[in-house]
């Protein structure tokens, strides 16, 4: 099987890097509704294919569930565990959500935390200082958003591109390239996180290109790069 060598891959994130920049450029202030759009696909999205998880954040969206203004916990938890319970349409093709049980109660509990809280998620945004110190207080007070989905959840929402998503796909990237020696395919801990977050940013510079709009031009190389191998084969 033919394997991408790193300057191939690295040449193919530099070309990406200022289309995705471009695209930035386009970005319209969220709305309520899509700050949670935005955030039910994060949390659904952890163990989950990235399709599946936004047909069920686009059942939710419809239902208008995360945005009724008075909710108690255990009446939102069951109507969202019965909408992820039931199958979801994915492009054309029936799919159960592997999580419906686990994923209501979190998306349940964000809701009531982030409405105790902040009143919110526009609230919440414009609460913090920085990007950096709104992911602390995602991670350590919103179940089911570890810091890659803090990190894109802030990233897609447009508040920062200086945080790194560092999924599985960067992870492999940064190894290919010779910055990551690690054999995690995912990295919970958040000083660890940060640690491998700083060293992509230096990546990034060398491409001129802000760390978050960088993991995005990797996310995009590396998933063609994988079909191609996988057709290959």
């Amino acid at each position: 099987m033919n394997r991408y060598t790193p300057a191939e891959l690295f040449r193919a994130v530099e070309a990406i890097c200022p289309d995705i920049e471009l695209h930035t450029m386009n970005f319209t202030k969220a709305t309520e509704r899509s700050l949670w759009w935005e955030l039910s696909t994060c949390i659904l999205g952890s163990q989950v294919p990235y399709d599946l998880a936004v047909s069920a954040a686009n059942k939710i969206e419809n239902s208008a569930l995360l945005l009724q203004e008075e909710s108690y916990f255990e009446a939102l938890y069951q109507s969202l565990f019965d909408l992820l319970s039931t199958p979801l349409d994915v492009g054309g093709n029936l799919r159960k959500y592997r999580f419906p049980e686990s994923k209501a109660r979190q998306l349940a509990s964000a809701r009531l935390t982030i409405a105790k809280t902040y009143g919110s998620l526009s609230d919440f945004l414009n609460g913090f200082d920085n990007a950096f110190e709104a992911r602390s207080w995602l991670i350590g007070n919103v179940k089911g958003l570890g810091p890659k989905q803090a990190s894109m959840f802030l990233r897609n929402v447009g508040v920062s591109y200086e945080l790194a998503i560092l999924d599985r796909h960067v992870l492999n990237y940064m190894s290919a390239v010779g910055i990551y020696a690690g054999k995690e395919p995912s990295i919970s801990n958040l000083e660890k996180y940060k640690s491998h977050e700083a060293v992509l940013k230096k990546h990034a510079v060398e491409l001129g290109c802000a760390v978050g709009l960088l993991d995005w031009a990797i996310w995009i190389v590396m998933r063609v790069a994988n079909e191609n191998l996988e057709v290959a084969a």
